[in-house]
Order: C-alpha cells, then sequence, then structure tokens
C-alpha cells in the first residue's frame, strides 16, 4: 500500500489500546452486542430459513430502526457514499424480487424472499447509521465468535450427550445439525467461528480474558465442524484461516497457534476415531462409551488451551514490543481471488460419481469415507438446471423463490430440493443478469473498503472481516447460505461498521429536523408491514398444517382461513381448504379453494394435482389439471399416476370419481 493511502488509513482508525481508557468513559457500544444476540437468536430457530421466523425477525428490526432515526440524536452520522451503494444496491435487488411477480405470478414466493432481502438491508442500515468509532468492528467480531462457538458447543453437546439431550428427527440426523437443521449450515458457523476466535486469541491489543477464550474455543469449533461432514464447510475454513493469516498477519499470531493447534489438531483425531459416532446409530447404547471419552477429551483439550495460552500471555508482552508484520493488500487479495476461484471451480468440476457408487453407499454406513468423495451429482444437476434457466430468461429469469419449480420441470431424475445450492447461479435462474448485478452492488461495497485499511492498525480486525466474509461467499456458490440469515446477518452488520463514517462528537453532521425524522421513523414502520403479516401468516398455517396431518380438519379450516386472512398472496391455505372440502364431501366448495391456490402459484404441480382432484370427485373433467400437473413435475410418482388414470378413464364421471379417491395427498 503506497505511504500516503496508509497514512490516510491511519488517520481514520485508532489502535485499540488508545481507545481502551476513552471506550470505557463511553461506554460498551452496546449496540455492538446486537449481531451476536441476532445469530443466536436466528441459529436457535432452524438458522432464521424458515418464512415466519424471517418475517418476524424483520419487522423487528423495522421497528428498531424506526425508534433509532425518530430518537436518536444524530441518527444519520454513519452515512457514507459506500455505504449509500450498497444500500442501494439492497434496496433495488428487494425490489427487483418484487417486480418479478409479473412474469412468475408466484407473489408468495417473491414476498418470502423480499422479507430476506428486507432483513439483510435493515441490519445493513441500522449499523451503516451509527457513526463508527476506533475499535467498533474488532468489538463486533469479537461478539459473533463467542455467539458461533456457543452454537458450536451446544451442537456438540447433543452428539457427545444424546441421551440427555435429544433433538429429535430430521434428514440425515446421523450429521450433526442442531440447532440450524442443516448440517452444512452448522458447519458455515464452526469456520466463520474459527476464524473470529483465531483472530481474537491472536490480537495482543485485545484483553487477556478475550485471547484466553478465544482460544478455548477452538478445540470445541474443530470436532463440531468435523461431526457435519460437511466437505464445502471444511474447505472454507481452510481458506477463512488462510486469508487471515495471510491478510492480517500479527505478532500475536504464534502465541494463538500455540495454544490452538495442538488442542484442536488432538480433538479433531480424537472425534476422528470415534467411528461409531459417525454412524446413524450414534445415539446407541455401543456409542455411548465412546461419545462420553470424547467429552472428556475436548473439555481437557478445551482447559489445555486456556493453559498454553495464559502462559502465551508473557510471550504476547515480547512481541508487542516488535514492529508489526505488514501486508502488501494488492497481491495478497489477487491470491485470495485465485484460491477462491480454485475452490468453487474445483467443487464444479469434480467427478459427478454414479447413485450405485460403493463409495457413496460406504459413507451412508460410515460418513467418514465421504470427507474423501468428491463430486455431487445432484448438486451439479442443480447446477446445470439454473444455468440452461438463464439461458432461456437472461434478463429476467424464472421468478424470486421459483427454483423449485423450475427443477421439479426440468431436473433429470427423481430427487427433491427446494433451493438451488448456489446464491450466485440460483440469482441468475431466478432474477437474471440484472438481478445478479444488483446483488454484487450490495455485497462488493464492504469488501474494497475493508481491503483499502489492511494498512490500518485496525487492520486485523478488517483482515478477519475479510478472511470469514470471503469464506463465507465463497461457500455461498455451492450451498444455500443466503437462505439462512444466521450466517448473513453477521455479515451486513460488520458491512454497515466498515462502511459508516467516523463519528465525530463535535460535528453537527447527522443531525436531521424533527418532522424529516418522524417522516423517516414512519417509513420505516410501514416496512415493517409485510414482514408481520408473513410472520402472522406463517404461524396460523402451521397450525393449519399439523390440524390437517392429525385429521382435525375443522381446526386446519379455521386455521387456514386465518391464515389467508392475514396474507392472502400464498396459495398453502387454499389448499388445505380444498383438501378439508374434499373430505367433507363439499366438492364444489373445494373446486374453487383449489383454483384459488393455483391462480396464486401457477407454476407448482400440487395445486394442478389438487384441482384435478377436486374436479374429478365434483364430476368435472380432471384430464386437463391432471396432464398440467404431470408437465409441471413429470417425474413424480403421484403426478405420473394420476395423469395415467384420468386418462384411462376417458369420459367417465365414475372412474374419474374412483381413481381421485384412490388419489394420495402430496407430501409437504
Amino acid at each position: 500500500m503506497p505511504a500516503a493511502a496508509a497514512a490516510a488509513s491511519r488517520s481514520e482508525e485508532e489502535p485499540a489500546e488508545r481507545v481502551g481508557r476513552r471506550g470505557r468513559v463511553a461506554g460498551w457500544r452496546l449496540h455492538l452486542l446486537a449481531p451476536a444476540a441476532l445469530t443466536l437468536w436466528l441459529s436457535f430457530r432452524a438458522g432464521g430459513f424458515f418464512a415466519g421466523i424471517t418475517g418476524l425477525t424483520a419487522a423487528v428490526l423495522a421497528v428498531a430502526l424506526a425508534v433509532y432515526v425518530t430518537v436518536a440524536p444524530r441518527p444519520f452520522a454513519g452515512v457514507s457514499a459506500w455505504g449509500l451503494v450498497s444500500a442501494a444496491g439492497l434496496v433495488a435487488f428487494a425490489a427487483w424480487i418484487l417486480i418479478s411477480v409479473r412474469w412468475s405470478d408466484a407473489a408468495g414466493r417473491a414476498i418470502i424472499e423480499f422479507d430476506r432481502a428486507l432483513l439483510y438491508l435493515l441490519v445493513l442500515v441500522l449499523f451503516g447509521l451509527v457513526g463508527r468509532r476506533a475499535g467498533d468492528l474488532g468489538l463486533l467480531l469479537r461478539w459473533v465468535a463467542f455467539a458461533a462457538a456457543i452454537v458450536a458447543g451446544a451442537a456438540l453437546l447433543t452428539r457427545l450427550l444424546p441421551e440427555q439431550l435429544p433433538t429429535g428427527g430430521g434428514v440425515s440426523i446421523e450429521r450433526l445439525q442442531f440447532p440450524l437443521t442443516y448440517w452444512n449450515a452448522l458447519g458455515m458457523v464452526c469456520v466463520l467461528g474459527l476464524v473470529l476466535n483465531l483472530r481474537l486469541s491472536a490480537a495482543i491489543r485485545e484483553p487477556a480474558w478475550a485471547r484466553l477464550a478465544g482460544a478455548a474455543t477452538i478445540p470445541v469449533l474443530v470436532p463440531t465442524l468435523y461431526f457435519t461432514f460437511s466437505r464445502g464447510a471444511i474447505l472454507a475454513a481452510v481458506i477463512g484461516v488462510g486469508l487471515l493469516v495471510l491478510l492480517g498477519p500479527t505478532r500475536g499470531m504464534l502465541s494463538a497457534l500455540i495454544a490452538a493447534a495442538p488442542t484442536a489438531i488432538y480433538a479433531g483425531y480424537e472425534a476422528y476415531g470415534a467411528d461409531r459416532l459417525a454412524k446413524i446409530t450414534f445415539s446407541g447404547a455401543a456409542a455411548r462409551p465412546q461419545a462420553h471419552h470424547l467429552l472428556v477429551v475436548v473439555a481437557l483439550c478445551v482447559v489445555a488451551a486456556l493453559i498454553l495460552r495464559a502462559l502465551c500471555l508473557l510471550l504476547d508482552r515480547w512481541l508487542r514490543a516488535r514492529r508489526a508484520p505488514q501486508v502488501r493488500a494488492p497481491v495478497v487479495l489477487a491470491v485470495a481471488v485465485v484460491v477462491i476461484a480454485a475452490f468453487t471451480g474445483a467443487v464444479a468440476t469434480s467427478g459427478v460419481k454414479d447413485r450405485t457408487d460403493p463409495v457413496r453407499g460406504a459413507a451412508r454406513q460410515d460418513l467418514r469415507n465421504r470427507l474423501t468423495h468428491f463430486g455431487d451429482r445432484n448438486r451439479i444437476a442443480h447446477w446445470r438446471v439454473e444455468r440452461e434457466e438463464f439461458k432461456r430468461e437472461p434478463w429476467h429469469g424464472s421468478g424470486a423463490g421459483t427454483f423449485r419449480l423450475v427443477w421439479e420441470r426440468e431436473r433429470p431424475f427423481g430427487f427433491n430440493v427446494n433451493d438451488g445450492h448456489s446464491l450466485y447461479l440460483e440469482t441468475l435462474s431466478e432474477l437474471g443478469l440484472p438481478g445478479l448485478l444488483l446483488l454484487l452492488v450490495a455485497l462488493l461495497p464492504p469488501l474494497i473498503v475493508a481491503a483499502t485499511r489492511l494498512g490500518s492498525p485496525s487492520r486485523h480486525a478488517y483482515a478477519a472481516y475479510l478472511a470469514a466474509s470471503l469464506a463465507l461467499l465463497a461457500h455461498a456458490a455451492i450451498d444455500w447460505d443466503w437462505e439462512t440469515p444466521a450466517l448473513f446477518a453477521w455479515f451486513f452488520a460488520a458491512s454497515g461498521v466498515v462502511l459508516a463514517a467516523r463519528a465525530h462528537s463535535d460535528s453537527p453532521v447527522g443531525g436531521a429536523p424533527r418532522l424529516v425524522r418522524l417522516l423517516a421513523g414512519l417509513a420505516c414502520l410501514g416496512l415493517a408491514i409485510t414482514p408481520a403479516l408473513m410472520a402472522i401468516n406463517q404461524g396460523y398455517l402451521n397450525r393449519a398444517v399439523h390440524a390437517f396431518d392429525r385429521g382435525d380438519c375443522r381446526t386446519a379450516i379455521d386455521a387456514a382461513l386465518d391464515s389467508a386472512g392475514a396474507f392472502n398472496a400464498r396459495a398453502d391455505p387454499f389448499e388445505i381448504l380444498g383438501y378439508c372440502d374434499t373430505r367433507a364431501r363439499n366438492f364444489p366448495l373445494a373446486v374453487r379453494a383449489m383454483e384459488a391456490a393455483r391462480r396464486r402459484d401457477p407454476g407448482n404441480w400440487q395445486y394442478s394435482y389438487g384441482l384435478a382432484v377436486a374436479q374429478a370427485l365434483n364430476g368435472s373433467d380432471p384430464r386437463p389439471a391432471a396432464a398440467l400437473a404431470r408437465r409441471q413435475n413429470p417425474l413424480d410418482p403421484l403426478s405420473e399416476t394420476l395423469d395415467r388414470r384420468m386418462r384411462a378413464a376417458g369420459t367417465s364421471k365414475r372412474r374419474w370419481f374412483r381413481a381421485a379417491a384412490r388419489a394420495e395427498i402430496p407430501r409437504r
């Protein structure tokens, strides 16, 4: 970095010890705890994946922003040019999601995607409006590091103490997934924890207790990451830790590695040796001795890491007097781009194994085998379908939230999936080239600004931010991390801090007339309406689904009507009403309910299927709807069977009725 640029960066940031006394006087900057709290809240609610939690969180954030702009003395002190660019990118991205309803005719799906983008926008704006003080980014990352460690520790305990902490059933329960309910998402939480806690342990300007705590978490994070058996997350961890060392070489890294490396390696080695914990029978009596042994090993490794890091505090005193190593940011960032490109390219071009591959069969018996098995037939098929959809509609895609519909129509084999396992390809598929460009406008400015500050005294915090962010964004290229707000909420909060203008206590900048602040607050409250209605809608819908599954149609109808009343754009409540009406033999009403469902989501085969069933029971011709359901999902056995039976029935209403009476209800 040129001398002038380095001097400018140093003028913007102050060393942490210079801020220490001033920070104690000014307070703890408690708002910097919010990203960690948000990460914990979302992590223990399935990562925030489901529409109800996303809507509720976005609504609360909108209210918080309204309160802030109304009562804060200088609510716009952090506004900066780069911050406006990033926020404008997210605003335009969210608007493009809503506009996509014009060609998808699936407003309910678009609103779910909009609420998620709105959540990220609100987090970015909340932290971007607050004037940035020296040390803010480091404090925010410190608490996020601890939050990730708490999530990982809770997850690991469910594997080592399954009899005391059962987590219930689910898909692929042999892979550690609690509390996010998805193993790859939990793996990325561990990656973020590893990068941020290693930085915390290595930052000799951090308080001693923070360095000790950072070192103690790493022997917990490594075995937790291992038990997710997430190859992508493990590779992302290599990227993140490697970038941290390259971008932010610190005098305390030696001390951190002395404490973390041997203890984490030994904990990981013992976890790998616990073969019975790598099988679906991990909660059985036969696996219990290994689980209890590993619990003791991890606890001892934590204690050992604390002791080693405490002893290295003496080394820190000597290192503090040494000159800090410098980083050549352009060279290192070029290396980072090459590494991330190699990572995504290796995954995308890895060999595709057949489903009957003996390695796959062995992996199902012992998950350790999958760590050396590369290639994923399903995921590569997702990417090919996304690519072909982008080629068909390069300027607007299929519409927000519609990948599942495209996949069901175009998939080469029978495998069900909701998301495309790639933020960038799925965006191209659903929103076209404009959608991807707007997304990049939102994501790139904080990375660019952070890179320009790698020569400042706070470079270690910026290096940690870049390392964790680039690892996350690289992994998002091969998985649906974007749909898990627990993984991205901290990123947008930290990005807001990075982009915020410096705070000046004696500057009038950031103030606003009372009327302007009041109007801004009312506008923010207006943003809370849609996600709040979605949260209410989802709550009633969940009640309706549970009642329907247990055969209680009276409760299901009441809840479905309440759900539709709260938010009328979603098709799901009308499908439940339709099936309940068929059970009550009110077939004309069932037809109207299924038609209402299909109008709200015309590309979904389930609603065409349900309409065909209702029409057959009502005595009207079901064959067009049944044929449409099969075209929309040709490989599903239910759509194929219904279409075949209806065509075989000819024009016989009695045979239509018998075929519909035997039809199964699609699983939700």
